[in-house]
């Protein structure tokens, strides 16, 4: 069966100071979105979708399509996040400067995706097994009639050295989603984890499951996305800040089911500009011990 990863790479990386999703971890100027890539064909999924920002369409144009023909057995797409798409009646606010948020993004890529499909953010390193774990979920889902699934990590493997993350902390039962809560300034303190949920304190135990954004949807999930998104736009058009965002959408679908499985790989990202000498470090290592190669696509 072709299943499709949705990479989510049109954010502006504020926090970072830059463009973190095209910026060079690797030793020959890889991203890591590079490695992204690579595991998720290593895994088995048959097409990219690139969900871009316009000002980033070329370079992904200009570097991806180029490897896809001469070297990949697999389907590319870059999409631009059009805000004017899936408007309907409703006439574009001139107050509007952000995108409408995450679940806009997804929606816009529903004419280039024709199969269940996963979804990553480009900036975060998820490590191959859990693209091999979200591609038999996405099995999972479609025999079993469920609409979305989610790989969890443990919310040790997860964190900054330096600086609290915002995560989407799960409660669990026999592998199905019972709730996500996200959670801000979590740090690891004496093998505990504390944050903040609704402006009060918290303290995670290590172990704890989160939610990366490493999602899983069936096609039909996108009747569901222009449903919810006329209805967030009857709600807040004039609202030059609120955003139709993914995780919210995952919440709605927890009364129907949302699959979940864990994987212990280790997530790392680059939240802030201090986290890039440390993921540079990491990905150095595992081209060390012959996880990847020393250069990716060759």
């Amino acid at each position: 069966m072709p299943y499709t990863l949705l990479i989510m790479a049109g954010g502006m990386g504020s926090r970072y100071g830059g463009l973190k999703q095209v910026d060079s971890f690797g030793p020959n100027n890889e991203s890591i979105l590079d490695y992204s890539i690579h595991d998720a064909l290593k895994a088995g999924f048959t097409k990219i979708v690139i969900l871009s920002s316009p000002k980033l369409e070329k370079y992904f144009e200009d570097k991806y399509l180029k490897i896809f023909k001469n070297k990949i057995d697999c389907d590319l797409d870059i999409v631009i996040q059009d805000p004017h798409y899936g408007l309907g009646s409703h006439t574009l606010p001139k107050s509007r400067e952000k995108p409408w948020g995450t679940g806009h993004a997804v929606l816009c890529c529903e004419n280039f995706i024709n199969n269940s499909f996963s979804i990553i953010n480009a900036d975060d390193f998820y490590g191959r097994e859990a693209f091999f774990k979200i591609l038999e979920t996405l099995k999972y889902i479609e025999k079993n009639n469920i609409q979305s699934s989610i790989v969890s990590y443990l919310i040790e493997n997860t964190l900054s050295e330096f600086g609290g993350v915002s995560r989407g902390v799960c409660e669990t039962e026999n592998n199905t989603l019972l709730s996500i809560k996200e959670t801000h300034e979590l740090q690891e303190n004496d093998n505990v984890v504390i944050g903040k949920y609704d402006n009060e304190t918290v303290y995670h135990k290590l172990g704890t499951q989160v939610a990366m954004n490493l999602i899983g949807f069936q096609k039909t999930i996108f009747e569901k996305l222009n449903n919810d998104f006329s209805i967030f736009l009857s709600d807040n058009i004039n609202d030059p800040k609120k955003e139709f965002l993914i995780p919210d959408v995952v919440n709605d679908l927890i009364e129907d089911k949302v699959h979940v499985e864990k994987t212990d790989e280790s997530w790392f990202g680059v939240t802030y500009q201090e986290d890039k000498k440390l993921v540079t470090k990491k990905i150095k290592e595992l081209i060390e011990i012959g996880k990847y190669p020393h250069n990716l696509w060759e």
